[in-house]
């Protein structure tokens, strides 16, 4: 990786890559961060190849949450003297870097959030935007705002219910402290946990590959559903899954999926 942009996207085979690309900063986010993450989820909206995509951080820690240092500009409005300008712009902020959240959830193809060492503050929010999380055994998770006197902003407080539940979120929120992958597996913060790093990534790999593996308009039809059904009403969402389904049926994945599987072999797939 030769380029210098904080976020940067890429993609082998059907495999794609949004990583956080600041090690020294241990991926401490930023405004300018955020833009770049933009830039990396339009690349990956805009690839009909990608399949996957796994959401990783490049050196020790996964996200070691907001930059602190004089260099972040939202810091600085954050820390700054109050007024009307001040509020205006902070807001403004605010709900770009939401949108931008809110495109990597809604990413047409399932997304993997790959977690090493440190998961806090805004890094936990950029980890609850995917459909699956995994991470070491040593990884520490916090939404540590409370303890230094703001709110949460950027989705947590709205998706870490839906994941972890009303009781466990709240607790989570309001004392801001760490815990580890043991705990957040409990809670179903995590899909799983592995002993190291080199584990972790291996692992998340394998899932990668085998969910690439699988007929893409099934899967990708799957999650349009699975994110339909967030704001529709039971019906609504259940009109919407039989339209999406008949989408796809009959299709020449269909076809090529029940002739592999009764050859004991893996499909080939196509996305049209």
């Amino acid at each position: 990786m030769t380029t210098e942009k904080p976020v940067i996207y890429h993609r082998d085979g059907h495999i794609g890559r949004i990583t956080l690309n600041a090690p020294e900063k241990r991926n401490a986010l930023n405004p300018v961060t955020w833009t770049a993450l933009g830039e990396a989820v339009a690349a990956a909206e805009q690839d009909e190849e990608v399949r996957v995509i796994l959401v990783e951080g490049r050196g020790k820690s996964f996200c070691s949450g907001l930059d602190l240092s004089q260099e972040n500009e939202m810091f600085a409005m954050m820390t700054g003297q109050a007024g009307a300008a001040q509020k205006a712009m902070f807001f403004k902020e605010v709900r770009r870097t939401q949108d931008i959240h809110t495109r990597l959830e809604r990413l047409s193809v399932p997304t993997i959030a790959v977690i090493q060492a440190h998961c806090l503050g805004a890094g936990l929010e950029l980890a609850l935007c995917c459909d699956i999380r995994l991470c070491d055994a040593g990884c520490l998770f916090a939404l540590p705002e409370a303890k230094l006197a703001f709110i949460t902003d950027v989705g947590g407080l709205q998706r870490l219910p839906k994941v972890v539940g009303r009781a466990h979120a709240r607790e989570i929120c309001f004392r801001g402290h760490r815990f580890g992958a043991e705990y957040a597996r409990r809670i179903n913060l995590v899909n799983d946990f592995y002993p190291d790093e080199a584990s972790l990534r291996a692992q998340a790999l394998d899932l990668a590959q085998e969910i690439a593996s699988n007929p893409p308009l099934a899967v990708q039809g799957i999650k349009e559903v699975l994110i339909f059904d967030e704001t529709a009403s039971l019906d609504e969402s259940l009109e919407y899954n039989a339209a999406r389904s008949a989408m796809v049926v009959p299709s020449e994945d269909m076809g090529e999926a029940v002739a592999a599987y009764m050859e004991k072999r893996k499909g080939t797939f196509m996305k049209a």
